[in-house]
């Protein structure tokens, strides 16, 4: 037959908060007052009598006990217990992709010509309207005839490239647009490759069941440990008073 388990160190705070309730029950602050004990120095006397024994006291719910250790224990070793880690599944896909092009100095340019694609045209056409604009309004003097000229050419220079860089802007964001969306159906097969991680209700039915075994064992302990101690001590200091009592009648 196996010896009952030792209270553990990291058990006694549980102990001391049984040994507390137990000094504030209704039944020991009764049988307190009768023995002339209503003082903190009594009732910390009896305490510390209680912490004393606290290991006899303990084999009194050692069953109790027991189990909650295996219960204890199994939660421990259980891979369940370990902290679930959220899914990465948003953060992880950008930071594949900039994994992949981090290495290529052509990631800058491509990721530059979108905004040339559409300030190109804008700025080529305002160009041009400002040319044709100044020009066919400096052709109505005959003194300026020349640079009227020069800023016709040059309005309808600015006018070509800006016609030239608005084909190759909707190019380039043709091919960005189908790039995306070809890239887009690989972000599934990675998501389900993922880690399989354990759903909290696991934990969650192991942390009840280790909290069920505590508190069976608390039980225990209180009624059939710590309060049937403090009543024999509580009897044994009672003698003593009594036959005081009696010797006192006597003499009078």
């Amino acid at each position: 037959m196996t010896a009952p388990p030792g209270l553990q160190a990291e058990d006694r705070p549980d102990f001391e908060r049984a040994l507390h309730q137990a000094l504030r029950t209704a039944e020991i602050r009764e049988a307190l007052r009768r023995n002339g004990a209503t003082g903190d120095a009594d009732v910390q006397r009896l305490r510390s009598q209680a912490l004393v024994e606290s290991e006899a006291i303990a084999t009194a719910a050692a069953p109790e006990y027991a189990a909650y250790l295996r219960q204890r224990a199994a939660a421990a070793m259980s891979p369940s217990t370990a902290p679930v880690t959220p899914a990465p599944s948003a953060p992880s896909a950008p930071s594949a992709s900039s994994a992949v092009g981090a290495p290529f100095p052509t990631a800058g340019v491509r990721g530059l010509l979108p905004v040339l694609a559409v300030l190109a045209p804008a700025l080529a056409g305002a160009s041009a309207a400002s040319f044709l604009l100044l020009g066919g309004l400096l052709k109505l003097f005959h003194s300026q005839r020349e640079l009227a000229e020069a800023l016709l050419t040059a309005g309808l220079t600015s006018a070509t490239i800006a016609a030239v860089t608005l084909a190759a802007g909707v190019a380039c964001l043709l091919v960005t647009a189908v790039r995306h969306r070809t890239s887009a159906p690989d972000q599934h097969p990675r998501a389900q490759r993922l880690p399989y991680t354990h759903p909290p209700h696991v934990r969650r039915r192991n942390d009840a069941a280790v909290a069920t075994a505590r508190d069976a064992w608390l039980r225990a302990l209180l009624h059939r440990g710590i309060l049937p101690f403090l009543r024999d001590r509580l009897k044994i200091s009672q003698k003593p008073s009594r036959l005081h009592q009696k010797s006192e009648k006597g003499s009078t």
